[in-house]
């Protein structure tokens, strides 16, 4: 594998090289914030800490316009009404700069949502397929992070284009994928101290502490699934903002609304939450999850329990969280999912055996 070398001072003329050929999305500094923006001339690319939201809305856009329609009535026969519909137009190449591992690897969690389940969702999968991921490996996990406790690490390839290196002076690239290769062919090759130096990182991976075995999981969720008493003192602090969840990079729970305007109107996907206390709010008036403990068990329960059932039918255990712990950064009360996690299955260790939900 050839192993390029990207000068931090580089970064911003690279970054718009590739904008010729791509719609890029790159890190910049707002305020105490690390967002994505489109890239523009002048702008400096912040690698120097994950970005604060995940990169699935390039994939899974905040608001996004499904279609366009028009209702036009038969001036010969006003009974009857024809519905034209507009549909949206392909994406374009794009190349998102920055994420981190645990954020490349939450697109496979989406494609089983959207890809792997029998309905395809066509305007996800023609983004997926325009998409491209530059990754920064994790030197310095942040104390929330547990990337490790789901299967994943700071210096994961799952998902990823090309990652580039933190090392002196600036990235060593190395490309993963046909189309990174395509991506990094610019970057000069590294000289040999460069090489050197990744050698013994890759040989050396940064020091987390060390990951509890979570394999029980599943099984202690459905054991304690009716214990009431503990999910209401987990979630006692939950002020169910949903933060959590809309910068989860696995997320995927959506809304659809249609906007009208005389005969003309659009169809709107756009991002829910499940810890919002309208998300199951039925018609008539009912919520069968009327209060925060219903609606964190069930976050939980998703995450650590229906998921991994379901993919452990195929042969293996996978969570639907990859531990970028942004819930837990970002929580305005401080509520670490790790910390319900593993009450859950010291619970569960001294329950009853396990019941359907």
């Amino acid at each position: 594998m050839v192993v390029r070398f990207l000068p931090a001072d580089a970064v911003a003329d690279v970054t718009a090289a590739w904008a010729r050929d791509y719609h890029v999305l790159a890190p910049v500094r707002e305020g105490s914030a690390v967002v994505y923006r489109t890239w523009a001339r002048d702008m400096h690319p912040f690698l120097g800490r994950p970005p604060t939201a995940s990169a699935k809305q390039a994939l899974l856009p905040q608001t996004e316009n499904l279609f366009n329609y028009t209702y036009r009535k038969d001036k010969d026969d006003l009974t009857r009404t024809e519905v034209f519909v507009s549909e949206a137009l392909p994406p374009e190449p794009t190349l998102i700069l920055g994420p981190r591992p645990c954020d490349a690897r939450g697109v496979r969690l989406l494609d089983r949502v959207f890809l792997d389940r029998g309905v395809t969702d066509a305007q996800y999968k023609a983004r997926r397929a325009a998409t491209y991921f530059v990754t920064v490996a994790c030197d310095e996990p942040e104390n929330t992070c547990f990337c490790h406790w789901t299967g994943g690490g700071p210096r994961d390839e799952n998902g990823s284009d090309v990652m580039l290196h933190p090392v002196k002076g600036g990235f060593a690239v190395r490309a993963l994928t046909e189309a990174g290769e395509k991506i990094a062919a610019s970057i000069p090759e590294a000289p040999a101290e460069v090489q050197k130096e990744l050698e013994e990182k890759l040989a050396n991976p940064p020091a987390m502490p060390a990951a509890p075995d979570l394999s029980t999981a599943p099984e202690s969720f459905l054991k304690i699934f009716g214990d009431m008493d503990f999910w209401m003192d987990e979630s006692a602090r939950c002020l169910s903002c949903g933060v959590c969840t809309y910068l989860c990079p696995a997320c995927s729970c959506f809304n659809i609304t249609d906007e009208n305007s005389g005969l003309k109107g659009r169809r709107l996907r756009t991002w829910d939450t499940c810890m919002s206390a309208l998300y199951t709010l039925e018609g008539s008036g009912h919520n069968p999850r009327p209060n925060r403990s219903h609606r964190l068990r069930n976050r939980v329960g998703h995450k650590f329990c229906y998921h991994p059932r379901e993919v452990e039918k195929q042969g293996a255990l996978e969570f639907s969280c990859t531990g970028c712990g942004r819930c837990i950064k970002s929580c305005p009360v401080s509520v670490d999912i790790r910390r319900v996690v593993l009450d859950m299955i010291e619970r569960g260790a001294a329950a009853a055996p396990e019941v359907k939900p």
